[in-house]
């Protein structure tokens, strides 16, 4: 996608400095027409990127010694860093997540920044140390929540500073013995979260609305006892708009009632559309089986075992070969499995996790459409290549006795890039972040804000959706940060200048952009164009385009109009695919470097 400009600027201006841009025009006497056609660009070939294998170098961005646990993390935005009253993209991503403090040996969960690992704060009110975690703006009102569980018995909601709103005891009716994980979604469309904790359903104020009969999305162990590790997903399973509460075996109302029940056993589950129907199907886990059922819950037949298992991971899904469908992947009794939908094996791979539990998660680093595995077994965080299992990336810097875990992804720091965070149950460290050396992996969001993630469940704000767009009609996949585009698809933004014309300096600058699409794929509408005071200053004008923008094709011009005391004396700068605060991509792309279009301005 590139940029064009029409810069209004007074007789004896400077001229803008191209040198991140194309200009096309000399600078004008008087304005011309106020539009800018649509025109034909040449692709960026150098982003047609093929198969990575060699190139993946992840380093240690910081490590956090005291709190251990098993995880996951959940990552957003809780705290106002800044100072300037809001909680937003200009301030850093936190990071949540709890167990023992082995230096007190009381458990806790604490916040911490995404970036540097300082603790904002913590509480010793998660006093069973292995329970699971959600963040969410519950009640839109701009003040996300932290939701976390004890046991199987109480669910506790604080607000983003650490104070208790509410608490409530099941008495174990759940049927769960540990590791249970929340998980937050508008089931009925109100703009208001609820907040839901295995077959039980809870307003956004602690009210009980219903309970399910059935299961509550557990993973029994091989012998059908000790049910641990409750992840239930919402989901609309048959594309009425509302949300269900779906589980190894039933999906609730969210009244409690069943709107599908099987009659089969219970288990662990993530969500996509695997056979491209429109509607989503299941896989779930359960002790050491993993098996797939429809959109209905009615099981495809399918199942597979794994001897020895006590527990499987819960599963991960994306396309992994490239071929357009989505592929799922889950661990137990020393190894590693990708199947296709149908159930044909993909590939296998050796782990340490002969207690079975830990899970994993899935992202395209390197942006060549093939997404890596992440997993951390009992000794090691590795990465997996997503296409045919090889080994990416072995580190011995992770210790743990496995619980429900997965790492997690996004950017934790607001630099662009993605990072990996994951706990620790035991050994030197609580948590870890892992960015890359070489600064090659490609964007992702800053949030991760439950086990039952898919990138549509929550807004970059933390707020929770209403009439939730599912995730499988634009991503399909779930536990994936992976945003990105298939083989031999990509998206590129480049800023180019088409015209400047003469008016007042002292007092108004315009700029007309016109936004080229470089790749091969669809840019779509809203992609949004700011003006920054300098290359870090505040936004003085901002817009976005209209429509979508075909392959190798132009936007119409775009209109930005502001006062050059806006600048302060600093230089404009114009940036594309940048969200309204700047800091943030909003669409993801093969080269973010060349996005910015730097001009002098008035003397």
């Amino acid at each position: 996608m590139r940029v064009s400009l029409a810069l209004l600027a007074l007789a004896g201006c400077s001229e803008y400095d191209l040198s991140n841009g194309t200009q096309t025009e000399e600078p004008g006497e008087v304005c011309e027409s106020g539009n800018a056609p649509s025109i034909n660009v040449d692709l960026n070939l150098e982003c047609d990127i093929g198969l990575q294998t060699g190139t993946f170098t992840p380093v240690v961005e910081f490590q956090v010694a005291g709190i251990m646990g098993y995880g996951p993390i959940v990552a957003g935005q809780l705290t106002d860093d800044n100072g300037d009253g809001a909680i937003d993209d200009l301030d850093t991503p936190d990071l949540v997540y709890q167990g023992t403090d082995y230096n007190s040996w009381y458990p806790a969960l604490a916040v911490i920044d995404g970036a540097t690992g300082e603790e904002h704060w913590r509480t010793e009110r998660a006093n069973s140390g292995v329970g699971g975690q959600a963040v969410g703006d519950l009640e839109g009102d701009g003040y996300p929540e932290v939701v976390f569980t004890n046991y199987g018995n109480e669910i506790v909601v604080m607000d983003n500073e650490g104070h208790e709103i509410w608490s409530a005891y099941n008495n174990n009716t759940n049927d769960l013995y540990d590791f249970g994980y929340p998980a937050l979604a508008d089931l009925d469309n109100d703009g208001v979260s609820e907040v839901i904790f295995g077959k039980t359903i809870y307003s956004a104020n602690g009210g009980t609305l219903g309970e399910g009969q059935y299961g509550i999305g557990c993973v029994p162990n091989e012998s059908g006892y000790l049910m641990e590790g409750s992840a239930p997903v919402p989901a609309d399973l048959d594309g009425d708009g509302e949300l269900e509460v779906v589980v190894g075996n039933a999906a609730y109302r969210i009244d409690g009632s069943a709107k599908y029940y099987n009659g089969g056993e219970d288990g662990a589950v993530a969500v996509a559309d695997f056979d491209l129907d429109g509607l989503p199907e299941i896989v779930a886990v359960g002790g050491n089986r993993v098996w797939t059922m429809e959109s209905d819950m009615t099981p495809t037949g399918w199942e597979d075992t794994f001897s020895g298992a006590n527990y499987l991971g819960i599963p991960a899904i994306d396309d992994l070969d490239g071929d357009g469908e989505p592929d799922f992947v889950t661990a137990g009794a020393g190894m590693m499995r990708a199947y296709h939908w149908d159930g044909t094996l993909i590939w296998q791979q050796t782990i340490q996790d002969y207690s079975g539990a830990a899970g994993p998660s899935l992202f395209d680093f390197e942006r060549d459409g093939y997404p890596e595995v992440v997993f951390a077994d009992e000794s090691s965080i590795r990465v997996f290549d997503g296409f045919d299992g090889t080994v990416k990336m072995a580190s011995d810097d992770h210790q743990s006795g496995t619980g429900f875990e997965c790492p997690i992804i996004g950017d934790f720091d607001n630099d662009g890039e993605a990072e990996i965070a994951l706990q620790h149950s035991y050994g030197t460290y609580g948590l870890t972040v892992f960015g890359d050396l070489d600064h090659s992996w490609g964007p992702s969001r800053t949030t991760w804000n439950q086990h039952a993630y898919s990138i549509t469940n929550v807004n970059e704000d933390l707020s929770i959706p209403s009439d939730q767009e599912p995730n499988w009609e634009t991503y399909n996949n779930f536990r994936s940060a992976d945003a990105g585009l298939p083989p031999a698809e990509w998206r590129d933004v480049v800023p180019e200048l088409v015209e400047s014309c003469v008016t007042e300096c002292p007092d108004t600058l315009g700029l007309m952009v016109r936004v080229w699409n470089q790749g091969t794929a669809e840019v779509p509408a809203g992609v949004p164009v700011v003006v920054r005071a300098g290359e870090d200053g505040a936004i003085v004008a901002e817009g976005t385009v209209p429509d979508p923008i075909a392959s190798g094709q132009s936007s119409e011009g775009l209109e930005l109009v502001f006062a050059v005391a806006d600048l302060g004396g600093a230089q404009p700068v114009v940036e594309v695919d940048r969200s309204s605060s700047g800091n943030q991509v909003v669409i993801g792309e093969c080269d973010e470097d060349n996005n910015r279009l730097f001009a002098d301005s008035c003397p």
